[in-house]
């Protein structure tokens, strides 16, 4: 049974900030809601263009893919409270400027995809920060069952927002929708307000925006544990969302409903998604994870081959109430994968490259799925999305998925403290770092097989370059050499390194024979 089980689902409700923060986000997440009803049925009444309408979509996702890393450099090296703070005070402007345009009649469909797209700017700077901010409210072992409840709170606003979203706005316009959106914006702002993280030490170690963004993409590059969730992620959340994009046009032209029925298709995906976020804990202690992803990839085929084939509304609603149930199943668990696959000093930009290709991907199919439908038809779109899960389950073979609950990512702090001699400035650099090994012959090939594993430690960690040398005179005298940029990255190494990083490292110092440890030597660059 997995510790998130075993806590219930409730634990992370027990810590103050984290109940405030969640119950505000509720509150957020429905007026965003009922702003993306607004904004996507308001478009269907300004063109008739299915380019333009799945544009909208592309508005309030293309931000993430724009500004994403930047994001989450700032998730990570600025103060995450104040981060929130502004932006969602961003939000809140541009918010009320939509209602004011809208219900003064000015509205035009690029200036609403204008302000839709600011408004997703600002989503897209909070987006990290926020999800880093579970892991500083909750201990590790609440995690999953803390990102549950983030989905349960995104789901219950998705079952009531858009439902409410359409009424409004079949009643009495997109206005009203816009300036609900606006005021919602007031209650995170206030539990934003009222947390009081603990202090974050900043050193001279501290990174500076660029070599941030340089350490994130290393990470990445290197870090098989996060690349997977990431990829998977991609691959069904391509083919699952294609009921966002061409979900107004569904209603109109095929169910033939209005803003309300719109609204309340939504609401059973909302429905659908509840009910899967709340079993999905108790799923995990009885079914493994990779049979939960392939068992959801395949509802959500089935849910959008039903609502290709539905005419009637009742039918579309049950088919689209397990697409929701699948799409939370799976995204969940992926959210939970990326979380729990890296340490604290890179968690921000791990997250935002995760987000990313989420809203990346949202932002390509709305693009692609509005074109597509305007040549096929949007029925047909929905049965070559169905194909697309099934055979994007091929990934799993390539890049299964964990939730690294056998992963400790604590800081060891096990490397000595440098003692230099000659007075080194942060700057300073780059920096060649060789390590020298004695290796029993019959143990040779044991022992470069586990330094591949620590040359991926070295380079998700810092270093530049990495090779590993044998002595032609010597035979027995290996010696491993890695580059880093700078004396403070290098510094910032020995602070990086986690209790699962002891672990390889001390495998590797298995094999070394010699008297004493193996030798370490620092070189600076000085020349060329």
């Amino acid at each position: 049974m997995s510790s998130s089980t075993s806590l219930g689902l409730s634990a992370p409700l027990k810590i103050a900030a984290f109940r405030n923060l969640w119950m505000a986000n509720i509150v957020s997440n429905v007026g965003t809601l009922m702003q993306s009803v607004g904004a996507a049925w308001l478009m269907t009444s300004l063109t008739s263009s299915t380019t333009l309408v799945g544009l909208v979509q592309t508005a309030s996702t293309l931000p993430v893919f724009l500004v994403g890393f930047l994001a989450g450099v700032l998730a990570d090296t600025v103060e995450r409270k104040r981060l929130l703070f502004w932006s969602q005070l961003w939000m809140l402007a541009v918010a009320l400027a939509l209602a004011v345009i809208t219900w003064m009649g000015l509205i035009t469909p690029w200036v609403l995809l204008g302000l839709t797209f600011a408004l997703g700017f600002g989503a897209a700077i909070s987006l990290p920060a926020w999800q880093a901010t579970v892991q500083d409210m909750v201990p590790r072992e609440s995690v999953p069952a803390a990102v549950s409840l983030n989905s349960i709170a995104f789901n219950v606003a998705r079952a009531v927002g858009p439902a409410i979203g359409g009424v409004l706005v079949a009643a009495t316009g997109a206005a009203s929708a816009f300036f609900v959106n606006a005021v919602s914006f007031v209650a995170v702002i206030g539990a934003v307000t009222t947390w009081k993280p603990a202090a974050r030490q900043k050193s001279r170690l501290s990174e500076d925006m660029f070599g941030a963004l340089r350490a994130g993409f290393r990470y990445l590059i290197h870090s098989r544990r996060l690349q997977s969730p990431i990829i998977r992620a991609s691959a069904f959340n391509f083919f699952a969302s294609v009921v966002w994009p061409l979900g107004p046009l569904y209603a109109r032209d095929v169910l033939h409903t209005t803003a309300s029925g719109y609204g309340l298709l939504l609401a059973f995906f909302g429905t659908g998604s509840i009910v899967s976020a709340l079993l999905v804990p108790r799923l995990r202690s009885v079914m493994q994870l990779e049979r939960i992803l392939t068992v959801g990839s395949i509802i959500s085929a089935g849910a959008l081959i039903g609502l290709a084939f539905a005419h009637e509304f009742w039918v579309a609603a049950a088919a689209i109430f397990f697409a929701g149930t699948a799409w939370v199943g799976v995204l969940v668990n992926f959210n939970v994968a990326t979380q729990t696959a890296v340490p604290a000093w890179v968690r921000g930009r791990a997250l935002s490259f995760y987000l990313l290709a989420f809203q990346g991907v949202l932002a390509l199919g709305g693009l692609l799925w509005g074109s597509l439908a305007g040549h096929i038809g949007i029925a047909p779109c929905f049965t070559v999305a169905a194909v697309g899960l099934i055979v994007g389950l091929i990934l799993t073979r390539y890049f299964p998925i964990s939730l690294n609950e056998d992963v400790d990512l604590r800081p060891s702090m096990h490397w000595p403290e440098v003692h230099d001699t000659i007075d080194l400035d942060v700057e300073d650099g780059p920096v060649l770092v060789l390590v020298e090994f004695q290796i029993a012959p019959e143990k040779a090939e044991a022992f470069r097989e586990t330094m591949r594993c620590m040359r991926e430690l070295r380079m998700r960690n810092g270093a530049h370059r990495w090779r590993l040398y044998q002595d032609i005179k010597d035979p027995q005298r290996f010696v491993e050499l890695f580059r880093v940029d700078s004396w403070g990255e290098h510094l910032r190494q020995h602070e990086r390194l986690t209790v699962t990083d002891l672990e390889v490292q001390t495998a590797a110092l298995a094999f070394h024979e010699g008297p004493e440890k193996p030798r370490v030597h620092h070189y600076l660059n000085v020349e060329g």
